[in-house]
């Protein structure tokens, strides 16, 4: 997430308490399925269809689940629990709002086993969540737990004076020194700042800079808002609003990405910030008609660089405004979660792509330059684009029906905007792995490995979701890490219906060896999964030769800072 992306098909089971009307005849029902192994059956179905929503103990605190206006429900309160197995069994099957059905994706016999496992939750709590600690993959990298974090740790940054901070999804800002991790101070709440659901942070000339958004009309609208603290002699917290956007509408599902990442100029003079999109592929989300015909506005799926000195913007939706002021950075990406800068000063982004069997983009992000979202992800035409095209997973192999796109939000769509005209789409890096170059080919729809046919794609496996990007610009690394960059991936193939068709992996690091090419004016990439056993990685700093990685953990158990060294005797 990191929240990063947020899917069904990676857990989006959605038990809402209230209107539902479930017919006596069901609630009234008893688990019939009599099987020895129905938990265990229960728990590998909860975790590629429900964890990234509820979490992994079903607290409703994953990460997939936060963008949404209606959150997951907590399977362990009372409200859940006190339901009868019929209720959540027809719940399961027939969803409502962002609660999908799974009548037609589940047998009714795997829709029983989750309404055991969710009966049975309390008894995987404590043991069964417990996390094994990550393996390395290499005999050149080493990996050694470094401390316990609060709950829902999205960002992680080097402050001065040789401090770590990180931040929570809800607004919470901590620092610890790195030679003593359990000194943590909490720095900031959410009343300093108003950001309450904050996704960005890093620092620059001892400041502090956050953005995130705000909800407005009553959770049905929001707007984006970036902050700048500085602390005084005394020690309290100076906050200032860089800017604050007009409102637009949310969309009560997983894909308000919201503003993300945040990424000091080469200068210093200005400071580029993640807008993600608000839909998936760009169909209409009218938050229930409360933005009618709203698909993306000028305000999302883009990147603006703002002058890091700014108080008090007001950026509007309008797209020429935004260019004619010079915010505008870049357009066309869908969710660029983590931006960094190469020894050269020149942008990379890693960008999550939707549900539809695209692959997740890195690019080499050039000021003016269009990506090609909503109609391109992953070198791949958004199908709904094309008003002959007949959406069904029977029919189209990229189509997965575990999809939280799917049946919704993938249809006929005569009125989908057309392409910019005159407008050439930047290309994203091609990847030539070994690792994390699983694809769907475009003509059979079939899974192949890029680097087993001899060829490249762009850029990494469908579904990865790649968060945490870092790049070796002091050399600092030994060995084959050199100079290079490393990355996480958020999802995992073990937990993901739409990642699964590709691999079994993922929560892991790659190392990414990038040659810039001066005659295509871009990047290609070899790369390799070097560590594997980290729970939702969603962000990643690398001080003195160290690369601390953080992880999103749960409501009521908090991730882990893993702290990765490198040789280079091997």
């Amino acid at each position: 997430m990191i929240t990063i992306s947020c899917k069904k098909g990676d857990g989006n089971i959605v038990i809402v308490d209230n209107d539902w009307q479930v017919p006596d005849s069901i609630k009234n029902l008893q688990n019939p399925v009599m099987d020895d192994e129905m938990f265990e059956k229960g728990k590998a179905l909860f975790q590629i269809y429900c964890s990234t929503c509820h979490g992994v103990g079903g607290r409703g605190d994953g990460a997939a689940g936060q963008a949404m206006g209606s959150q997951p429900a907590d399977l362990l309160s009372e409200g859940v629990q006190k339901q009868t197995d019929g209720e959540l069994f027809y719940k399961i099957t027939k969803g409502k709002v962002v609660m999908p059905s799974f009548q037609d994706l589940l047998t009714d016999d795997q829709r029983w086993y989750l309404v055991n496992f969710i009966k049975n939750l309390s008894k995987i709590l404590e043991d069964d969540i417990d996390q094994k600690a990550p393996e390395s993959l290499v005999p050149d990298l080493y990996i050694e737990h470094f401390t316990k974090v609060v709950p829902r740790a999205v960002r992680i940054w080097e402050g001065p004076e040789n401090y770590l901070w990180y931040a929570t999804i809800e607004g919470e800002v901590y620092r610890f020194p790195i030679d003593n991790p359990h000194q943590l101070e909490k720095m900031l709440e959410v009343s300093d700042h108003g950001i309450s659901r904050l996704q960005g942070a890093t620092m620059h000339g001892g400041k502090l800079f956050l953005c995130g958004n705000v909800r407005v009309n009553n959770d049905k609208g929001t707007k984006g808002r970036m902050v700048r603290v500085s602390w005084e002699n005394s020690g309290k917290a100076k906050p200032e609003v860089v800017f604050t956007t007009e409102e637009y509408g949310t969309t009560n599902t997983p894909f308000d990405h919201g503003w993300s990442a945040l990424q000091v100029s080469d200068d210093g003079q200005s400071i580029y910030v993640v807008s993600g999109s608000r839909t998936d592929h760009g169909e209409v989300q009218d938050n229930l008609g409360a933005y009618p015909n709203s698909r993306d506005v000028a305000l999302t799926s883009k990147v603006f660089r703002i002058p890091i000195d700014a108080v008090d913007l007001l950026l509007p939706d309008n797209l020429e405004f935004l260019k004619e002021k010079g915010y505008l950075y870049a357009e066309g990406l869908r969710n660029a979660y983590d931006l960094a800068l190469d020894k050269e000063g020149r942008l990379l982004a890693v960008v999550n792509s939707g549900d539809y069997d695209q692959n997740e983009d890195m690019f080499w992000v050039k000021e003016g330059h269009h990506y090609g979202y909503p109609w391109v992800m992953g070198d791949l035409e958004s199908p709904q684009q094309f008003p002959n095209w007949t959406p069904d997973p029977d029919k189209d192999a990229f189509l997965n029906a575990a999809a939280a796109a799917w049946p919704d939000d993938f249809y006929n769509d005569p009125t989908f905007p057309k392409k910019p005209q005159g407008v050439a789409f930047g290309k994203s890096i091609m990847n030539y792995g070994p690792d994390s170059d699983k694809f769907r080919d475009k003509i059979t729809g079939k899974v192949q490995d890029a680097s087993e046919l001899g060829i490249g794609i762009r850029t990494f496996t469908p579904h990865s979701s790649p968060l945490g990007l870092v790049l070796d610009n002091e050399q600092s690394l030994p060995g084959r890490f050199k100079g290079k960059a490393l990355v996480a991936r958020y999802t995992n193939g073990q937990k993901s219906a739409l990642m699964q068709p590709f691999t079994e992996n993922g929560e892991d690091l790659l190392l990414l060896d990038l040659k810039y090419l001066p005659k295509e004016e871009n990047f290609r990439l070899n790369t390799y999964r070097v560590a594997k056993g980290f729970t939702q990685p969603v962000d990643a700093v690398l001080v003195d030769g160290f690369l601390y990685l953080i992880e999103f953990g749960g409501k009521q158990r908090g991730g882990n800072i893993w702290k990765i060294s490198f040789n280079a005797d091997q």
